[in-house]
Formats: C-alpha cells, sequence, structure tokens
C-alpha cells in the first residue's frame, strides 16, 4: 500500500493528496459512483506537465500522456477511472490512453471507447490523436 512506502498511516497520505490536488499539484482519479468508490484514488497523475522535467528524471511516457489527457479535460469534464480503458468522461465515454501502436483490444465490445493515441496526426475509427485533446481547455 502507498501509504507503507511513505511512511505514514493512510489518514495523513490522504489529506496530503487531499492538499496536493487542492494546491494543482496531482489529479487524483477516481472510480465513478456508479462504481465501487473507495478512499484510495485508482491513479495519481502529476497535474501539470512541467512537473516531470524538475521531478523526475526520466518521465515515464504513458504518465506523460494521461497527465496532458487529464489536465485537458478535468475543467469542462467529470474524469473518473475505469477499470477496461483508462478514462470514463462524464460516466459515458471510455477512453484509452496510448502510442501510436495501441490497438483496440482493451475496450473491443464497450459503446462510445475511443483510442487516445499519440504520435498519429489524424485520427481513424475509433483513434483520435491526443493533441488533438489540446483544443478543449
Amino acid at each position: 500500500m502507498v501509504s507503507n512506502e511513505v511512511g505514514v498511516v493512510w489518514a495523513t497520505l490522504s489529506k496530503y493528496l487531499e492538499y496536493m490536488q487542492k494546491g494543482s499539484l496531482v489529479h487524483l482519479i477516481r472510480g465513478s459512483k456508479g462504481h465501487k468508490t473507495v478512499q484510495v484514488p485508482n491513479k495519481i497523475l502529476l497535474n501539470n506537465l512541467n512537473l516531470f522535467a524538475i521531478l523526475c528524471a526520466k518521465p515515464d511516457i504513458g504518465a506523460l500522456r494521461e497527465s496532458f489527457f487529464v489536465s485537458m479535460l478535468e475543467h469542462k469534464y467529470q474524469v473518473h477511472y475505469h477499470n477496461q480503458g483508462d478514462f470514463l468522461i462524464d460516466d459515458k465515454f471510455i477512453v484509452e490512453i496510448g502510442g501510436k501502436s495501441k490497438d483496440s483490444k482493451q475496450i473491443e465490445g464497450l459503446d462510445y471507447a475511443y483510442l487516445a493515441l499519440d504520435n498519429i496526426e489524424f485520427g481513424y475509427g475509433n483513434a483520435i490523436p491526443l493533441w488533438l485533446f489540446g483544443f478543449i481547455y
């Protein structure tokens, strides 16, 4: 558990994380109301991509992509964790984030499921270029 690794009890760590979210340092992604929701966030992402340059010697490309996506949508839409895709937007749209070689096996058979792919210039099928989400902000 994260609190054991940090060396504090969960109640204290939970408060720290909430303060970090209020201070625009992190995004805490939890399940939607329709899913089992627990106190522990399903994903913790840095709020601003510039923080990766300061805090991470070698940032994970997946975390960069997901942080960008959430940063662009959170101002206008509800962003929740989804167990098959990466995110559930407004309790309707399921989005899986990845690079250009990511396939749709993970979200196959789901209604309103899309891929947000990095390193593609134009969309095709249910794939949307990740950079286009920057226009939502």
